[in-house]
């Protein structure tokens, strides 16, 4: 049995007696995809060394209408350091120490720049920002000492517009170094 495309092209498409399409096909990732086609994935870079215990030490906010999907934190850390993510919180964010972070493009040829508001810190700097509240824990990480690992989200973390996504420190005082890789897709 086969089906037709509906569009008189004469293309059709083979279906087996159990109703499976059967199909010659390239899989590629949605990442790559948001990539290559539409150059919606950028990478946010941060380096900071949180003031104290309890620190925010990273914030975005999707201003886009399209989902903001976080896919993986590539982390670093100088000495063993526990970190929470965290979405929802609310508030007007304040940079006490830190500064304004705009995610790289991943693809050369794109001219995209990545629709949000992003805080933290470049170059290992103090890191606090201030004046949220609320929002739920998603993830909690214990990095070990000097380690450098990835971290995937399995399920991907999704954030509408207007929402936001932030990351804590739990003790303080630690070089902690990250590459928060994103991309745009509905």
């Amino acid at each position: 049995m086969f089906i037709e495309d509906g569009t008189g092209s004469g293309n059709s498409a083979k279906v087996t007696d159990e109703n499976l399409l059967k199909t010659l096909a390239i899989t590629r990732s949605l990442e790559n995809h948001a990539n290559q086609d539409e150059g919606q994935a950028y990478n946010a870079l941060f380096a900071v060394n949180p003031d104290g215990a309890g620190d925010c030490i990273f914030y975005l906010k999707n201003t886009n209408d399209t989902d903001l999907i976080i896919e993986s934190v590539w982390w670093q850390t100088s000495a063993a350091e526990e970190v929470y993510y965290k979405l929802g919180d609310i508030g007007v964010p304040v940079l006490t120490n830190g500064s304004a972070i705009t995610p790289v493009n991943l693809n050369a040829g794109s001219g995209n720049a990545a629709d949000c508001t992003c805080y933290s810190n470049t170059a290992d700097g103090a890191t606090d920002i201030t004046g949220l509240s609320g929002g739920i824990t998603i993830q909690s990480l214990w990095l070990t000492s000097a380690q450098s690992t990835l971290f995937n989200c399995e399920a991907d973390i999704i954030i509408p517009k207007n929402q936001v996504f932030t990351i804590y420190c739990v003790g303080g005082d630690t070089l902690l170094r990250g590459t928060l890789l994103l991309h745009y897709h509905d």
